[in-house]
């Protein structure tokens, strides 16, 4: 309902839909506004239904056994009962800042102390708000007023200091100086918390078993020690000893719910692993590629990792005849 009254308001207007009319208010409307698959447009059309209102007489009954229960839900909302809670979103405030050049800079490599001073002030504000940044935008101006900007959208959420000043400097690369550069100002125009997702597994084509066996192999033969990380594939080595390159682990910990089961659990946007009584924010997830010698060969893949609010990073390995997730060791 609230899309549909700001798609009909003039620019710079709001359009109010009254408590109890807005199935009035929908009547008119074309049926092509409903969410409605395309099949089920076609059908209804062939009906001579063209209106949302012509949709909304139907009764409820018929409409969930012939068109399906998408169409039901559709149906409510043209009879003004819209089961889809609104979700507004909060504009994020952009962040900025600056620094005047002294002597001016004239080269890009000369930006990089303040670029490295700028992330810095950044990141502390960024943490003062618990987020991290997802775009930037790098402005520079010259002695003469021209200024020239560039800007970038990150697939993947900065973190630190460190990685917001490299991201800085390889826009201040792209940039074209518009000449000695007196003032460096530092834009984060998109910010937010961090969305956490299920770890992956990893998922490997059946072509590629015999491949698995022997690196397999070579981990028993090569690599001394229990537990093998895969570090690097190289598919086009002429030999099976050059295709990958291992190490052994010397860096998980012991944790004291070791192979007690866990559990991942999606609350609003956030993913929570509840593991010794005590639930605790996913912020990151990923596959991890390693070998147990002391398992199957096929276990290996269901293994991922988790970083969580309080800085622990866990790997939980998938036990397929529990359907669960257990808890494996820490790693540093």
């Amino acid at each position: 309902m609230a899309r549909v009254a700001a798609r009909l308001a003039a620019t710079g207007e709001v359009t109010v839909v009254p408590i109890g009319e807005a199935r009035a208010f929908l009547r008119p409307l074309p049926l092509e506004w409903l969410p409605l698959p395309r099949q089920v447009l076609a059908r209804l059309r062939a009906l001579g239904v063209s209106t949302i209102g012509q949709f909304a007489d139907l009764p409820p009954g018929s409409i969930q056994r012939r068109f399906g229960t998408e169409a039901l839900t559709a149906h409510r909302i043209a009879r003004g009962d819209d089961p889809i809670p609104f979700r507004g979103q909060v504009p994020v405030e952009p962040l900025r800042f600056e620094r005047t050049l002294e002597p001016p800079a004239v080269t890009s490599d000369a930006l990089a102390l303040t670029l490295h001073a700028l992330a810095a002030q950044a990141m502390e504000a960024l943490n003062r708000l618990g987020h991290v940044a997802w775009r930037l935008q790098l402005e520079l101006v010259a002695e003469d007023g021209r200024s020239t900007s560039c800007r970038r959208h990150f697939p993947y959420p900065l973190r630190t200091a460190e990685e917001l000043a490299e991201s800085a400097r390889a826009l201040a690369l792209r940039c074209v100086l518009p000449g000695a550069v007196t003032l460096l100002r530092l834009v984060i125009d998109a910010h937010g918390t961090v969305t956490a997702h299920q770890p992956g597994l990893l998922v490997e084509a059946p072509s590629r078993r015999k491949e698995r066996e022997r690196v397999f192999t070579l981990a028993q033969r090569l690599v001394p020690g229990h537990v093998v990380r895969v570090v690097e594939h190289c598919p086009v080595a002429p030999l099976p000893e050059q295709r990958w390159r291992l190490e052994g682990l010397a860096n998980e910990e012991a944790h004291p719910a070791r192979g007690e089961p866990v559990r991942l659990i999606r609350r609003a946007q956030n993913w929570w692993l509840d593991v010794a009584g005590q639930r605790l924010r996913v912020v990151r997830s990923g596959p991890w590629e390693r070998i147990d010698l002391w398992w199957p060969e096929r276990q290996h893949r269901r293994t991922g990792w988790v970083e969580l609010a309080d800085g622990q990073r866990l790997l939980l390995s998938w036990d397929a005849r529990d359907n669960q997730w257990r808890l494996v060791s820490r790693l540093d």
